[in-house]
């Protein structure tokens, strides 16, 4: 494994085991104004590449030793094995990496797939 994906497994694991998480900017005065790094939506999602989903035009990246993905039928099942487009429920955080917010999946819980829904994603 990666010492990237290593630092990020850490950070993540370190981001869920705190609960709702929350960051300020710099300069902000009030607590009440924060923004959330970990965030739970039912999204529409579109497609799927090698290590992310669309949303879109939004990715949201997916790591195998991160991302827990569960079918409509509350079965975990593998990345490859997502059928796409589909309703999910996302909780996904931000993950920090120089001045940019990446999106990381944590946990994809399929609610509905649609009926063109196939395993293999269009985009590479």
């Amino acid at each position: 494994m990666s010492t990237r994906k290593i630092c990020l497994v850490l950070a993540l694991s370190l981001l869920l085991a705190a609960g709702q998480v929350m960051i300020g900017s710099a300069g902000q005065e009030r607590p009440g104004k924060q923004a959330k790094l970990v965030s739970t939506e039912t999204l529409r999602i579109m497609d799927k590449g090698v290590d992310c989903i669309y949303v879109g035009e939004q990715p949201l990246y997916v790591l195998p030793e991160v991302t827990k993905i569960i079918n409509k039928y509350g079965t975990a099942i593998t990345f490859a094995r997502l059928r796409t487009p589909c309703l999910a429920e996302v909780t996904y955080a931000r993950w920090m990496k120089g001045v940019d917010k990446l999106p990381v999946v944590v946990e994809l819980k399929v609610k509905r797939t649609f009926g063109n829904a196939t395993t293999t994603g269009s985009r590479e």
